[in-house]
């Protein structure tokens, strides 16, 4: 790992009990003893990025949601070639040995070891192709062990967390606005702390909210949600419980997360409730065969995880939308597309239309000229012009 204080390449042995034998200055994090990637280095230009540098405060929450595998975990399988190796090769020189033990009488012992290690080694090997079950994959870290493993050590060493770095459950809300233009809802206590943070509320003139049962009557709602059946049907609850009312689905959904899950935090429980879904079908029809398939799987992804830009994108979005005045409806005369027939709901043909027209008589349709009519007798059809007379010649 590098220093953070005097930059140099560190070996194991050259940063024990956490000192740097260059400068012999204390760091806070070592990814031998605290798990891979954790590192003073990398916390400080992660927290970097995520700020926007400086732009905005981020939460540990946050943070440990950057430090989490993206898509994906790796397929795991039942068996391993390592392991195999390290079994085989050994059992194979306790064969050879074997023969140097016949005059000591214990070459029998030694090739029962040495076919135990080689037998061993090759079921590892046999399995080495075969997947292992699925289980379920969590965040890396506890909110509680990441405080302790990360967090706390920071602050001993270095007296207070990184600049832009705030823990979750110090944010303090601001006082709610005496006259809010909306209501956002969001269970998740790490984004409704981001958005604290960062003054959201006092901007948008918002009150944030973690639970249906809190969200005031007679105002817009808008609801941030996870990508997961939990987040779709709060949507979808908030949508049936406010008839009439504004309700605006700024949630992370499904859809988004499968154009591309390596770009997405991906999380699974196998221990969901068959009964979620079944009210998840039956709620939120709009889910396609693969997005019910991806939730019934376990799968899903925190809102959270999201880079901090854009979240605050995303929250600044809706509010912005959900307090737009609502885009007046256009005049029948000027919508665009077909005709409809008024008694079959089907498009009208041309010859029709003109009849209706006619019958209405506000509109009046372009006659074809004399030359045009073959037999005509004047400029109007079947008839002679009445500015030429009676149409006969002189007598």
């Amino acid at each position: 790992m590098i220093c953070p204080h005097c930059s140099k390449d560190l070996l194991q042995r050259q940063r024990t009990k956490r000192r740097c034998s260059y400068c012999r200055k204390d760091f806070a994090l070592d990814p031998k003893l605290d798990g891979v990637g954790l590192h003073d280095v990398r916390i400080r230009r992660l927290t970097g990025k995520l700020s926007d540098e400086g732009r905005l405060t981020v939460t540990a929450g946050q943070l440990a949601f950057a430090l989490q595998h993206r898509g994906r975990p790796p397929q795991r399988f039942r068996g391993d070639r390592g392991k195999a190796a390290g079994l085989i090769v050994p059992g194979l020189i306790a064969l050879l040995m074997s023969i140097a033990l016949i005059d000591l009488g214990l070459a029998p012992l030694a090739v029962a070891v040495a076919l135990l290690l080689i037998g061993l080694g090759i079921r590892q090997l046999w399995l080495a192709d075969v997947p292992a079950p699925d289980t379920s994959v969590h965040s890396r870290w506890t909110e509680d062990a990441f405080r302790t493993t990360v967090l706390e050590r920071w602050r001993t060493v270095y007296g207070a967390l990184p600049p832009g770095l705030v823990e979750d459950g110090l944010v303090r809300p601001g006082p709610p606005p005496a006259d809010p233009a909306f209501v956002l809802l969001c269970p998740d206590r790490t984004v409704l702390a981001f958005l604290h943070a960062n003054r959201w509320a006092e901007r948008h003139r918002a009150l944030l909210v973690p639970d249906l049962r809190a969200v005031p009557a007679g105002l817009p709602l808008v609801v941030l949600h996870d990508a997961s059946p939990q987040g779709h049907l709060l949507a979808a609850d908030a949508r049936a419980a406010r008839p009439g009312l504004r309700v605006l689905d700024a949630g992370l959904s499904v859809r988004t997360v499968l154009v591309d899950e390596t770009k997405y935090t991906l999380l699974r429980d196998l221990h969901r409730s068959t009964d979620l879904q079944v009210r998840l079908e039956r709620t939120v029809p709009e889910l396609t065969g693969s997005q019910r398939a991806w939730f019934a799987d376990g799968w899903w992804t925190p809102l959270a995880a999201l880079a901090p830009k854009r979240l605050m994108a995303v929250a600044d979005r809706a509010a912005e939308r959900i307090t737009a005045p609502p885009a007046p409806r256009a005049p029948d005369a000027l919508r665009t597309g077909p005709v409809r027939s008024p008694a079959a709901g089907r498009p009208e043909n041309p010859l029709e239309t003109r009849r209706r027209a006619l019958a209405v008589g506000f509109l009046t349709w372009p006659e074809p000229a004399a030359d045009d009519q073959p037999g005509a007798g004047g400029d109007r059809p079947g008839g002679p012009d009445p500015d030429k007379g009676s149409g006969k010649g002189p007598a």
